[in-house]
């Protein structure tokens, strides 16, 4: 049993001591560096909510733009301005790294191709059936929980609702707007964020709720699916291939395949 077990994590680990000790020298040392990581995940969320929602209309009666623009131009700026920027900020003025030790770090220089063949679809497809019972029995009562809070409620003027990939929104921005959503969240969360709380215990499940808890112009939806971070692969494909590719390709697969599987299998999206 020993030799079969061994066998499987070597199948789905890629050893690296080199980059794991080049990780570790960078990542936060006490808890305080910790709390403040932490809570740099949520800022940026934090910022969205209060654009989206408190200041939406007085931003749409001084700019003359829709409900719909204002919060895909905000979400634009947070995730392709503040996802993508500070962690290469932060890698440069802080750590002193170069551009090609930041991309070392973030994850971008090894192309794991036996990762993104094997270990990627036996992670995506086992998290695809594992999450059934949850999507069809508890996320629909817990979103319409949440969305019952009058702070959280997300009307039909709602980003979600009238679309993140409106093909009229000026094309610049919404190719900005999609390479800030599945490369910018990526490495921001996963490539920067997830490394500099290695200490932590659990260090995957913190990032990964700390992800669905960030969405804070969403609560109904992302809230509800804090419980199943425990089984959202993105922090583990990280850390077991050492790379990012896997964890932008299934945050590809979530946003646009997950939800119509759920549909077709338990009519839940």
């Amino acid at each position: 049993m020993s030799e079969v077990y061994r066998k499987l994590v070597d199948f789905f680990n890629l050893s690296d001591p080199n980059y794991i000790r080049f990780v570790r020298k960078y990542e936060a040392k006490t808890k305080k560096e910790i709390a403040f990581y932490l809570f740099i995940g949520l800022l940026p969320g934090l910022i969205a909510y209060v654009f989206i929602y408190p200041l939406r209309e007085m931003i749409m009666a001084w700019t003359d733009l829709s409900a719909h623009y204002v919060q895909l131009y905000v979400l634009v700026l947070m995730s392709a301005g503040w996802h993508m920027l500070v962690p290469f900020l932060m890698l440069r003025y802080k750590d002193r790294l170069s551009f090609k030790e930041s991309l070392v770090y973030l994850g971008f220089t090894r192309l794991d191709l036996k990762g993104l063949v094997f270990v990627f679809p036996i992670l995506t497809i086992l998290f695809t059936l594992l999450s059934l019972p949850y999507v069809k029995y508890v996320y629909p009562p817990f979103f319409e929980w949440l969305n019952g809070f009058p702070a959280f409620h997300m009307g039909e003027w709602h980003v979600f609702y009238q679309g993140y990939y409106d093909p009229a929104f000026p094309l610049p921005l919404l190719l900005i707007g999609l390479i800030g959503n599945f490369i910018g969240e990526e490495i921001y969360f996963r490539g920067y964020l997830l490394r500099k709380v290695g200490l932590l215990k659990f260090d995957w499940l913190w990032i990964a709720i700390i992800f669905q808890l960030y969405h804070m112009w969403q609560v109904p939806i992302n809230w509800a699916y804090v419980p199943l971070a425990i089984m959202i692969p993105e922090e583990i494909l990280v850390k077991l291939r050492k790379n990012i590719y896997g964890a932008i390709l299934l945050h590809l697969f979530v946003n646009f395949l997950w939800g119509m599987i759920n549909m077709y299998l338990v009519g839940v999206r």
